[in-house]
């Protein structure tokens, strides 16, 4: 679908998508997640590397790990065809039997730096291991023929698969846009719905954002929060923006929650869970 600028007189002015072969979008695409994971993922992940060649051969385009110890392997392709799928699928297949000594040796800040990041992502004393159970994230802005069916049929029958489209545009002004679609996740049935595990985190087949809480007037802007972290008895605050962004004591803004505890508390990684400093 054409995407316009409103403009004055109820004139509609074009956006053009920027043009380009797939080794320019990929190599853009791939900068900004690495930079930007949880805006593009939806949750706070601690970044391993970018393009680390694996022993099975191939380099994932970004290896990261969550709180829980899953693997996350992030592919960035413009138009996926039948040989990437299964290339993305070889890729998971490597992250069931990797280890964290192995992660440690790719990691992008040294692997002396490794397990003390790691555990400060995770906020423990003791090392939290691989769960073993990888998971594949695929940022595509279209698919090739019967490619599509194939990574539905993966999705609808509950692997650990999720596809993010995302296209880059640019205005008359050169300004540059990024449209993430979403993830593409299978829709749940009302009575599953209604099930005792239901992830009340997501809305609509995506991570709850700022901007949900301030629209249903959870939040209000200019409201403080706070992150704790117990184990190091260290303290952080930070106030609401009206556009949904956290602003740090120090004018500093961020639009992602963790990426807003990780500059605060000068870590290289951080799970940060923002609340009301009324709460406990």
């Amino acid at each position: 679908m054409p995407l316009f600028e409103v403009g004055t007189d109820a004139e509609l002015i074009p956006f053009r998508q920027l043009r380009g072969g797939g080794d320019l979008y990929e190599q853009e695409i791939e900068s900004l997640l690495w930079a930007n994971l949880e805006e593009f993922i939806g949750e706070s992940l601690f970044p391993v590397a970018r393009q680390p060649t694996i022993p099975t051969g191939g380099r994932p385009d970004i290896v990261a790990l969550n709180a829980s110890g899953d693997i996350v392997i992030v592919e960035v392709k413009r138009d996926v065809d039948r040989s990437q799928l299964a290339q993305c699928l070889e890729y998971a297949g490597w992250g069931r039997t990797t280890s964290l000594d192995e992660l440690a040796g790719a990691y992008h800040r040294g692997q002396d730096a490794f397990f003390a990041d790691w555990q400060a992502f995770t906020d423990t004393s003791s090392l939290k291991l691989l769960s073993r159970k990888p998971r594949l994230v695929l940022v595509a802005r279209d698919f090739q023929g019967r490619t599509e069916s194939a990574f539905e049929f993966l999705i609808e029958n509950g692997l650990p698969v999720k596809l993010i489209r995302v296209s880059i545009y640019e205005d008359l002004q050169d300004r540059r846009f990024v449209d993430v679609e979403g993830e593409h996740e299978p829709e749940l049935t009302p009575h599953e719905e209604e099930g005792p595990h239901v992830d009340h985190t997501m809305k609509s087949g995506r991570r709850v954002r700022m901007t949900d809480l301030l629209d249903a007037g959870i939040l209000q802007p200019g409201e403080e929060l706070m992150w704790r972290r117990p184990r190091l008895n260290e303290t952080y605050t930070a106030i609401v923006r009206p556009n949904g962004s956290i602003e740090l004591p120090d004018g500093r803004t961020f639009s992602s929650p963790s990426r807003a505890a990780t500059e605060a508390a000068n870590v290289p990684a951080c799970d940060g869970w923002w609340h009301y400093p009324d709460l406990s």
